[in-house]
């Protein structure tokens, strides 16, 4: 058994081989940090590559056509999604409102605000693309 094949293989041949990526084999070949303070600038390492890498991702979705803008728009701001620019005030069946249900509206409606002010932060022209291209208020602002 070579060191890419998970334990076990040999038992269970139907299943598929596990291959492990050349940064896998650094994080598990890496001797862990001796001292508190190493560890912690290693961890902060980390959240700082982790931060560019996902800042990397949402940019490249940004600007990467306007499919994928338009489908981030229905994340955002879609009816059954996040819905990130209409406040909800939910009722029950019987016409009362229903704080608990309005509580759970607006927090889906605060993730979409959070991620819709980090893509902002991140390329604000491609928001102002993707409004342009999806929201209604912007309509007539770019040509087809």
């Amino acid at each position: 058994m070579n060191g890419d094949d998970p334990a076990g293989d040999a038992e269970h041949p139907e299943r598929d081989a596990v291959r492990i990526s050349e940064v896998e084999r650094d994080i598990l070949g890496a001797d862990p940090p001796s001292s508190p303070r190493k560890r912690r600038e290693a961890k902060n390492d980390r959240i700082r590559r982790e931060q560019r890498e996902a800042d990397e991702f949402w940019r490249g979705l940004l600007n990467s056509g306007p499919v994928a803008r338009r489908e981030l728009w229905r994340l955002i701001a879609g009816p059954t999604n996040a819905h990130a620019f209409d406040t909800r005030w939910m009722v029950s069946p019987s016409g009362m409102p229903n704080q608990q249900a309005t509580d759970y509206a607006r927090g889906e409606q605060d993730f979409g605000l959070r991620l819709y002010h980090a893509w902002l932060r991140l390329d604000a022209s491609a928001v102002a693309l993707m409004h342009a291209e999806n929201d209604q208020r912007f309509a007539g602002l770019i040509n087809d």
